[in-house]
């Protein structure tokens, strides 16, 4: 192996040996662990958890970390729930709906005809499926208050029904600037455009199934949990603003939309959330591996299977990072990635799409909270950067 001259090769045997040794190693490891020592060790707080990953979330993480309740806490209200320790712990949770969500779209093909206006027919208006079944369910949404939270924003707010009052209004809490152009702040129309055209090509096969239905249910969830992502850099924009507003206006006074952004950025956090999503995505769009280990019970405690459980879990956790780091963009001579959608693709719509949108969100926002119109290409009908096709980075 050592001598062997072709590089491939060698990265091929590489994984492969390292794969049978964690296999092996896990197995080990989990025949020497025993329910009781699960039982006895210590339990780790969420706030404990969530302290620690927030330190490292994407540019929008500079908001606050988890919340946490104590035992004899049985009501929270909504003003704690949209609380600046809220802000922070669902910024780490969105990261598994949206990868979840797009690996629930993957299974269907692209079905663009659900996208086209009267694509099926039946419906009332000049309207595509997608846009009729989204309507409606932000009409429902809306009946029950969804959209009075300021960190929700509708796809279709003129198709809205007027509040009817029958309703009591939820409190929230002021975390934004009161200002209606600010609130107002909509990014969804360029969203949509880019979920469509960008990435559905991306993430679902060419063709048609004639799932058009479930296509646009996963549609919905999948847009849903982009544009709360997205829009949460009004509250990060807010942030920020405070730590420095001295700084903010300067460079908001001298039009210096560059300069905006440059303050807004951490190159080496955006990195760590890039990998984080890779792994996510490799670890999610794959099956359990209890089926590469000998099923052990464990009759003192109920014939629970803690062994291969355990074993699994840390095998599958070890090998979802060595398939994360391979480059499926081409053919390297490497195992292909198995799973339902390709980690590349979800690192590049974290790259491309999703952190550039929530930073032209913040920019336009902070030009906006320092008394100035953002520049035209901060508008919502667009991105600052465009992106036409999504580029896969090569993995190391």
């Amino acid at each position: 192996f050592f001598f062997a001259k072709n590089h491939r090769l060698k990265m091929t045997v590489a994984l492969r040996l390292l794969k049978a040794t964690v296999l092996l190693s896990a197995t080990q490891y989990a025949a020497a662990y025993t329910p009781a020592s699960m039982s006895n060790s210590p339990r780790w707080s969420s706030s404990s958890l969530f302290s620690a990953a927030a330190k490292d979330v994407d540019s929008t993480t500079t908001v606050a970390a988890a919340t946490t309740t104590t035992d004899d806490e049985d009501h929270i209200t909504t003003r704690d729930l949209l609380s600046l320790d809220y802000i922070r712990s669902t910024l780490i949770r969105q990261e598994e709906t949206i990868i979840f969500a797009l690996i629930e779209r993957a299974q269907f093909r692209q079905n663009r005809q659900v996208y086209e206006k009267g694509g099926v027919s039946g419906l009332e208006g000049d309207t595509s499926f997608l846009e009729f079944m989204m309507s409606g369910t932000e009409k429902l949404h809306s009946a029950v208050r969804r959209y009075e939270s300021p960190e929700e924003h509708a796809f279709f707010p003129h198709l809205l029904p007027e509040f009817n009052d029958s309703m009591e209004h939820l409190d929230y809490p002021d975390l934004l600037a009161n200002d209606p152009v600010i609130n107002a702040l909509n990014w969804n129309p360029i969203l949509y455009e880019k979920y469509i055209n960008v990435i559905v090509p991306a993430i679902a096969a060419n063709g048609d199934d004639e799932q058009y239905g479930s296509t646009c249910v996963t549609d919905t969830a999948a847009l849903q949990a982009l544009s709360k992502r997205i829009h949460y850099g009004k509250f990060v924009a807010e942030s920020k603003y405070l730590s420095n507003p001295e700084g903010f206006q300067q460079l908001v006074d001298a039009g210096d939309a560059e300069g905006v952004m440059e303050l807004l950025t951490n190159a080496k956090v955006e990195e760590q959330v890039l990998t984080r999503a890779r792994l996510k995505a490799t670890t999610y769009g794959r099956e359990p591996m209890l089926s590469s280990f000998p099923m052990t019970r464990d009759a003192s405690n109920g014939g629970n299977d803690y062994t291969s459980i355990i074993a699994a879990a840390a095998a599958m956790a070890v090998v979802a990072a060595v398939e994360a780091m391979q480059d499926s963009t081409e053919d390297n001579g490497l195992d292909k990635i198995k799973g339902k959608v390709d980690p590349a693709i979800i690192e590049a719509i974290y790259r491309e799409l999703i952190i550039p949108m929530t930073k032209d969100i913040e920019v336009a926002y902070l030009f906006l909270r320092c008394g100035r119109e953002p520049p035209t290409e901060y508008a919502a009908d667009r991105m600052s950067i465009d992106v036409a096709k999504l580029s896969p980075r090569k993995a190391i």
